[in-house]
């Protein structure tokens, strides 16, 4: 059944905001970022921007391509771990990635167990022949969707300026994506430091209502 099904709605199934990984209790380190006041309503476009390029999103994206292809998905699962620059990013892809493979083992018949997200993604994306580049454009934009919503329910973000950062950004997505045909696990690189000192800190920060 699921052979048969348009790719494009498997990935839009998959990605979306209701499928059951829990990515709206997660905020890639921005609640930290906006407590701090580092992040605004105008500036949070930049911040995301420079997450997609030089943080999670290529990395993410490194992640996935090297699933898919068909290396074995347990070692690439061991780099999306060591790879993690804070505990919260690994509790992240860790928490939404048995989640994800949870899903694919009751409703695809696809046998992933205790794999990151990206990593669960990949392989997913293997077992159906999905393809490879659109899946990762996909993933990025829900990551920044799911995110810019995480912003809306911290600061004064409304609606419409919401909507304007995720069209914004997607070109970015589909530019990483193609940037990434190309790549291997030899291109993992973070330069999002902020970011990434962001997550580290929200470890400590109280009250708080995201995970990460």
């Amino acid at each position: 059944m699921h052979t048969r099904t348009d790719p494009i709605l498997t990935l839009a199934q998959w990605l979306s905001p209701g499928f059951p990984i829990g990515a709206f209790a997660y905020s890639s380190g921005l609640e930290q970022a906006i407590a701090d006041g580092v992040v605004t309503p105008r500036t949070v476009e930049d911040w995301l921007s420079d997450m997609l390029r030089d943080g999670n999103g290529i990395s993410d994206a490194l992640l996935i391509r090297a699933a898919a292809s068909g290396m074995d998905p347990h070692e690439v699962d061991q780099t999306a771990r060591a790879f993690c620059p804070s505990r919260e990013r690994l509790l992240e892809i860790d928490a939404q990635g048995a989640a994800f493979c949870d899903q694919l083992r009751a409703n695809w018949g696809i046998d992933a167990t205790n794999l990151t997200y990206p990593v669960a993604l990949g392989v997913g994306i293997r077992h159906l022949g999905l393809p490879l580049t659109m899946a990762v454009q996909v993933y990025l934009h829900a990551w920044v969707a799911a995110v810019v919503a995480a912003c809306q329910r911290l600061m004064a973000l409304g609606q419409t300026e919401a909507q304007r950062i995720v069209s914004a950004l997607a070109p970015l997505c589909s530019d990483i994506a193609a940037q990434t045909e190309t790549g291997t696990l030899d291109d993992l690189t973070s330069q999002s430091f902020a970011a990434d000192i962001a997550a580290m800190r929200h470890e400590t920060l109280s009250p708080r209502i995201f995970r990460t």
